[in-house]
């Protein structure tokens, strides 16, 4: 009869849907995919048993696989959103971590360094080669102030102390001196040291043009030959980069830093109002183009540059805590005198400088206390330099 007929249609099926043992094993699966680039479907009718009723089930699987396939376990989350091809089988796409040297291999580099200082160039390029890994960098040969006649339409010879000691008396407010009635404005003569140092600094942005690139907008390294850059250099920099503001004009990598920072871009970030020195800093082609229609320098250089930060015609970002320190103290084995560090006659006990400093006794040793380790610094510790604290630079 009918109803007899069924059963025995549901045993044939009980008995030819056991599975063999090779069925079960996961890796002829895989094989049968991978090696013979068939179906789903086709492999399965590979490893099935060979009786009437797989046949069915292979034909039933080939008429979904032809009109539609089976639906896939959908993803959860947000991972839906993603587009297919950018979709991973066990995870979703983490970026890769930049390499350290990333923003080092790509950036040029020069070093500022008088001709008859090879000395200084020979240990500059010690430290460059032991701390900034991928840089390249050239010598530039510094102009010689005691030597080279250098024009009035490039660098004056006196400046006036007016600005800067505004920002004097901002720094010893916000150090805790006791030292502003010291902070006289006054005209100055600009040493032969500062005015090659100045020259020396207008090559440097001419050459920042010169190798602008074909976009006009790569940015140069600069460094005088006393740069000492820290063990966190590259790290840091690395970390830094992609927050740099579209408007930045000069990022400092080592300074003394004289105003508040203006804001804080990110914890590793800062814009400058004002800060000197000019160990390390790296010039966009627009900055230097600003500078240069500027001249002549009228001021020591460090102070010149930041006065354009300062009115904001020229935008400032500083690394925090520096990266880059300075192998001597500030005016400690420089070849560049500074004008307005004795102007009280060079008998006088008072000193502006940080390192220098002549005010009370707690405070000389509250700033000399780091300068003992700027040493170690060098050498991989973690110290700060000579000038302000980690929070402030």
């Amino acid at each position: 009869s009918r109803r007899a007929l069924v059963s025995l249609w549901f045993c044939e099926i009980s008995s030819a849907w056991a599975p063999p043992s090779s069925l079960l094993a996961p890796l002829p699966v895989m094989s049968a995919f991978a090696a013979e680039k068939t179906s789903p479907a086709a492999a399965g009718a590979a490893l099935l048993p060979s009786s009437r009723v797989a046949g069915a089930v292979v034909a039933a699987t080939e008429k979904l696989g032809s009109s539609k396939r089976v639906a896939k376990r959908r993803l959860s989350g947000d991972a839906e959103s993603i587009p297919r091809p950018l979709r991973q089988r066990k995870s979703l796409c983490v970026a890769e971590k930049p390499k350290l040297a990333s923003v080092l291999s790509s950036m040029e580099a020069i070093v500022v360094n008088l001709e008859r200082r090879p000395d200084r160039m020979a240990g500059c390029t010690t430290r460059l080669e032991a701390r900034c890994p991928g840089l390249r960098f050239e010598r530039l040969l510094a102009t010689d102030g005691r030597q080279t006649v250098i024009g009035k339409d490039e660098v004056a010879c006196s400046w006036h102390t007016s600005r800067n000691v505004v920002y004097q008396r901002a720094r010893a407010i916000r150090k805790g001196w006791d030292d502003l009635d010291t902070y006289q404005e006054r005209t100055l003569e600009l040493t032969a040291g500062e005015r090659g140092c100045a020259s020396s600094h207008i090559r440097a942005w001419q050459a920042c043009l010169e190798r602008a690139g074909e976009a006009g907008d790569r940015p140069l390294l600069v460094l005088e030959d006393d740069a000492a850059p820290t063990a966190e250099f590259a790290a840091t920099l690395e970390r830094v980069w992609p927050s740099l503001p579209a408007d930045c004009g000069v990022l400092y990598l080592g300074y003394s830093q004289a105003a508040d920072w203006r804001r804080e871009v990110t914890k590793d970030l800062v814009e400058a109002e004002y800060v000197w020195t000019t160990v390390a800093y790296v010039i966009w082609p627009s900055a230097a183009r600003k500078l240069l229609s500027q001249l002549p320098v009228n001021e020591p250089v460090d102070n010149w540059m930041a006065g354009y930060c300062a009115t904001g015609d020229i935008k400032a970002y500083c690394v925090r805590p520096k990266i880059v320190l300075q192998a001597d103290a500030w005016n400690v084995n420089s070849d560049v005198g500074h004008s307005d560090e004795h102007y009280w006659g060079p008998d006088s006990d008072i000193r502006h400088s940080d390192e220098l400093y002549w005010g009370t006794e707690e405070l000389r040793a509250r700033d000399r206390q780091p300068a003992a380790l700027a040493g170690a610094a060098l050498l991989g510790d973690a110290a700060d330099d000579d000038s302000d604290s980690s929070s402030e630079e």
